[in-house]
């Protein structure tokens, strides 16, 4: 058990801000909704480093192709003291996450319309990308309030994962805190959602999750 106090990088980032990317095209038509994903009933695992592992689920699709997605993450158990609890202010729930004793939740929409693609949580849009225009947005929480990120593409590929050849698309974002810069870059693949992820924060980079196994 560790001590509260060394709560692995990636867990304190994620819980900090949850981003999902933006998706743009390489200037031919194509069908914005082939990268929403996994199918229906299909859980994917990633990687989120210090032994936390994510699953992704869509758990339904609406008749007009919205899809519902789930994400549980299981935190490796550290050590909570009740100095901890009353000097944070930590709720049970936020205690229980952190003892690896209950799953951190992100449940969020995706969908495409025309050449956009739409991300919803808790009834906002925090994230939004037009295929055509090849430019985007994205809103990042922090303490400072939400932070608007400008994103674009920096890459297309084809790879087989998950045995099948897949669309990659290579995204970047940038935006600016009072602190300084911060930078996301990602890859999202066709039928599965955004596969990796890194934040660049105060000159120091981590990866917030990537595919597990292929």
């Amino acid at each position: 058990m560790r001590p509260f106090g060394f709560l692995p990088t990636s867990i304190f980032l994620f819980l900090a801000t949850i981003i999902l990317c933006p998706i743009v095209n390489a200037g031919t038509t194509i069908d914005a909704s082939i990268f929403l994903g996994p199918p229906v009933g299909e859980i994917i695992i990633l990687d989120g480093g210090d032994g936390m592992l994510m699953k992704r689920t869509t758990i339904a699709i609406s008749e007009s192709g919205v899809y519902s997605i789930e994400e549980r993450r299981r935190t490796p158990a550290v050590e909570v003291t009740q100095e901890d609890i009353i000097k944070n202010n930590l709720s049970e729930k936020v205690v229980r996450i952190a003892r690896g004793e209950e799953d951190l939740v992100d449940n969020y929409t995706l969908q495409a319309q025309g050449s956009k693609i739409i991300l919803t949580r808790y009834g906002k849009v925090p994230t939004m990308i037009d295929l055509e225009s090849r430019e985007g947005f994205q809103f990042v929480s922090s303490s400072e309030g939400d932070i608007k990120m400008e994103s674009h593409i920096v890459d297309e590929q084809e790879e087989f994962i998950r045995g099948k050849k897949r669309k990659i698309i290579y995204v970047e974002a940038h935006g600016k805190m009072d602190d300084g810069p911060v930078y996301t870059n990602y890859r999202v693949a066709s039928g599965l959602g955004i596969i990796h992820m890194t934040l660049t924060f105060y000159g120091s980079t981590s990866v917030l999750y990537t595919l597990k196994g292929n």
